[in-house]
């Protein structure tokens, strides 16, 4: 599982984009997404190979206890 943060959401397009750890930018699809994000939030996420390229896929809000620990 890697961490991350959201830097980029576009509700036009479906899309937008993370930074992970590694100051790497990874895509994701808002319709991948069982949670409301926002920008700057933190996240965890897993990636895959999908039929649009490389995309972050089981994205999940961090918690303030997980920042914590």
């Amino acid at each position: 599982m890697r961490k991350g943060t959201i830097c980029y959401v576009d509700q036009n397009s479906g899309h937008g984009i993370i930074k992970d750890e590694n100051e790497q930018k990874i895509q994701f699809f808002l319709m991948e997404l069982q949670e409301e994000i926002r920008l700057n939030d933190e996240i965890s996420f897993e990636i895959e190979l999908t039929a649009r390229g490389l995309a972050a896929t089981k994205i999940h809000l961090f918690n303030t206890a997980e920042l914590t620990s």
